[in-house]
């Protein structure tokens, strides 16, 4: 038989409190990004400076649409990241992957984050993502 005495049981507790709150770290940390894709087009977003928002985006290159490049205020966002994902194996008729735009949260205050798409024979370009961005300190 293990014998703990009152000393073991008080390291053994507060052992386990520590895993706890470490958990507990973890799962704010993840929670400081943001994720953003075609669904929450038209959508309102807060988040506090600081954060991390990511925009993935699928590619609407099967319609001859390209990205052209992002439109915010860059005193309340900074973009950190831009790159394409390829398209899914095995490859799907009218996959041309994923476009991900990364973005921190730099001051406080209220954007619009506007991605555009255009054809190249076309004059105007569309609004293939819309989303408002509130900042908080």
């Amino acid at each position: 038989m293990i014998g703990i005495t009152p000393k073991k049981a008080l390291a053994l507790g507060a052992l386990a409190l520590t895993v706890v709150l470490i958990s507990l770290v973890g799962v704010q940390a993840a929670s400081c990004e943001l994720v953003i894709t075609n669904k929450e087009n038209g959508r309102s977003f807060g988040v506090n400076v600081g954060h991390k928002i990511t925009v993935n985006l699928r590619d609407p290159g099967d319609g001859g649409y390209n990205f052209l490049t992002p439109e915010y205020d860059p005193a309340v966002l900074k973009m950190i990241g831009e790159r394409h994902m390829p398209r899914a194996e095995p490859p799907r008729l009218g996959d041309f992957g994923r476009k991900v735009y990364e973005f921190q949260a730099v001051k406080e205050g209220q954007t619009t984050l506007v991605v555009p798409i255009k054809r190249p024979w076309e004059k105007q370009s569309e609004t293939y993502l819309k989303v408002t961005i509130s900042v908080q300190p």
